[in-house]
């Protein structure tokens, strides 16, 4: 059957849930049970999660002991190996979807912001280069995530990485002839040639509507973390000093998240 990340996302995470280190044995374990291959298995390892002292590393071990004993005594050899030859392609293809993705993220050009894939500074020096050629006109636009601080101390920094992530995502949809830079922390520039500052906004709205539409829930739980907003700051680049624009910027991005976040500010 084709793999999905959501399968390694969930795999990933019921290791994480127990506190289990990712090694290639226990993910296998998580694999087989989410995918519930093997009902027994599963249900020993409910069981185990279920006592008193979870589905600790040692138990964990155990069990795939017990998973890999039962792939060498087959009660039905033929249907069995048929079943493990399935699952272990099934496991390959998915350790090489997880492997590139995570190359992907990681950007290994170092031009790469490791989370998100977004330009980081080092990357973006070409585009603030171009800038300062004025043969043609730009406006950026600056993004900061709206009490992120706030999100990654109530709910933990993974469900801030997760927020950035699909911040990112909603940016390369809205501008997908522009590379979008992740400036550090929640900031992220967007440098726009040859559009006027309303078209921008407009398309700055847009953004802002999709993130505040989006509903992010705990992973553990379902539960919901309430709405996300984010600001925007549009400055054109009237001076050619790339760090007076990002003071300005940043002076309309505080403004626009005292008066409550979610706005745009030209």
């Amino acid at each position: 059957m084709p793999i999905r990340f959501d399968q390694a996302h969930a795999a990933l995470a019921f290791l994480e849930r127990h506190d289990l280190e990712p090694t290639p044995d226990l993910y296998d374990l998580a694999l087989v049970h989410l995918s519930a291959a093997d009902p027994s298995l599963s249900q020993a390892i409910e069981a185990a999660a279920a006592g008193e002292a979870g589905l600790d590393a040692t138990r964990a071990a155990q069990l795939y002991a017990t998973l890999r004993g039962s792939r060498s005594d087959p009660a039905d050899p033929h249907a069995l190996a048929m079943r493990i030859g399935a699952t272990e392609r099934d496991v390959a293809l998915l350790r090489d979807q997880v492997a590139t993705l995570r190359a992907l993220l990681q950007g290994g050009d170092g031009d790469h912001d490791k989370l998100t894939n977004a330009l980081n500074q080092t990357g973006a020096r070409r585009i603030l280069d171009e800038m300062g050629q004025h043969d043609r006109r730009f406006v950026v636009l600056m993004f900061g995530i709206d009490r992120l601080v706030g999100i990654n101390r109530e709910f933990g920094h993974s469900v801030g990485d997760n927020i950035l992530n699909a911040f990112a995502a909603k940016l390369r949809g809205i501008f997908p002839e522009q590379e979008a830079i992740r400036w550090g922390g929640n900031e992220f520039i967007v440098v726009i040639p040859g559009k006027t500052i309303t078209a921008v906004r407009v398309a700055a709205e847009e953004v802002l509507q999709l993130l505040a539409e989006r509903n992010f829930r705990l992973r553990e739980s379902g539960e919901s973390i309430g709405r996300v907003t984010a600001s925007a700051a549009i400055v054109p680049d009237h001076v050619g000093n790339f760090e007076v624009i990002l003071r300005e910027a940043r002076a309309k991005i505080e403004t626009a998240m005292a008066a409550g976040g979610n706005r745009v500010e030209v």
